[in-house]
């Protein structure tokens, strides 16, 4: 038995509060939403401190299982943001809206082990009729929930109400710009307004039924035409009535024009020119592990699968739960050829989009999906 199987059957015998006093101790927690923590049982917690172990010896063959679930419910959207391929118009995908079926089938072969569902990606989640009843199907299998909205929509009387109610764990909104001119330079056919006005619902329905979920979390992308209402959104916590808000780094083409990035280097990151942020992404030529085939999955609206989110082409799909189901997926020719990059390479078999991304995802030399940040074989 070697070093890891010793360690894998060690960790097998421990107690939840052993298990939660190891993560702790070895900063595993680091890779999970600090709210979904209270979510986790003994089952889900021994497969994800396994599935740590295994990213740090960079086994290929994993006995853990993948931990955060990426689910889009569609990939169409209201907006046109021009660093997105969906805003673009320049995704190869077809447009799709998620069955609830199709999801339903996902969720329950994740259940057992899955941490984090994050029911978002290319799309605006809302644009899905069915996104109630997944958020309350995961509620209902013990699954933490995130999904993100421009939240730009005119609703219905009671959406709100019953999202709210849904289960949903996170609600994440992206303000790009306190004013119309701002906003809507990114946030293209969005109105500010609309916003505004959603968020006040959200705060009276909280207030009035007393609702400790969903958390609310608004950020602001940190770019050149709203650097200078970074400190006034900062500000704006109670009006909105936010549990969190911050300032977040946008990802963009590097082969573009950077008129998108702030003057602020420490809101940009390292791994652009002149940015001094912190990435967990490598630099060129730098060798850093990617996180992603370690711990979770994308299951795009059409059912296929792709390692990370940042990929949109596909020619880059590992499989489609068609075919296959996702456990399968997870050791197969592909993902153990993706982690074999970050290793010693000998089981690489499959030229996947992690081998040729490597970890360097800001890299000039990657193909992008258009003018967006999105990479494709």
């Amino acid at each position: 038995m070697n070093k890891v199987d010793t360690e894998i059957k060690n960790i097998e015998q421990k107690s939840f509060d052993e298990l939660m006093e190891y993560s702790q101790k070895k900063n595993y927690l680091k890779f999970l939403n600090s709210f979904s923590v209270s979510s986790i049982n003994t089952k889900k917690l021994k497969n994800f401190v396994i599935a740590c172990v295994e990213e740090e010896n960079l086994v290929t063959k994993l006995k853990s299982k993948p931990y955060k679930i990426i689910v889009d419910p569609t990939n169409a959207c209201n907006l046109g943001c021009p660093l997105c391929p969906t805003g673009l118009g320049a995704s190869e995908r077809v447009k799709k809206i998620l069955g609830f079926e199709t999801f339903k089938n996902v969720i329950d072969q994740v259940k057992d082990y899955a941490i984090e569902v994050h029911l978002y990606n290319w799309g605006e989640p809302t644009l899905n009729k069915k996104l109630i009843e997944m958020l309350k199907y995961c509620e209902k299998n013990n699954l933490w929930t995130r999904i993100s909205t421009n939240l730009s929509r005119s609703f219905k009387t009671g959406y709100i109400e019953d999202l709210l109610n849904s289960g949903l764990n996170l609600l994440h909104v992206d303000v790009d710009g306190l004013d119309q001119e701002v906003y809507s330079k990114y946030r293209r056919k969005g109105d500010i307004s609309l916003v505004y006005k959603n968020l006040e619902i959200i705060k009276k329905i909280k207030k009035d039924k007393n609702l400790k979920k969903p958390i609310i979390e608004l950020s602001m992308l940190a770019m050149r035409q709203n650097e200078h209402q970074h400190n006034e959104f900062l500000n704006l916590k109670e009006k909105f009535g936010a549990d969190v808000i911050k300032i977040d780094k946008i990802q963009h083409n590097p082969n573009m024009d950077e008129q998108w990035l702030p003057e602020n280097k420490s809101l940009v990151y390292r791994t652009y020119d002149r940015g001094e942020s912190k990435s967990t992404s490598a630099r060129e030529g730098e060798k850093v592990p990617c996180h992603w085939p370690w711990s979770g999955i994308v299951v795009n609206s059409d059912g296929s699968i792709n390692p990370c989110c940042i990929i949109d082409d596909p020619k880059s799909d590992f499989d489609n739960l068609e075919n296959n189901n996702i456990y399968n997926i997870w050791n197969s020719e592909e993902y153990v050829s993706a982690r074999s990059e970050f290793g010693d390479k000998k089981e690489i078999t499959k030229n996947t989009i992690c081998n040729i991304c490597k970890n360097e995802t800001h890299s000039k030399r990657l193909n992008r999906v258009s003018k967006s940040f999105a990479i494709k074989i």
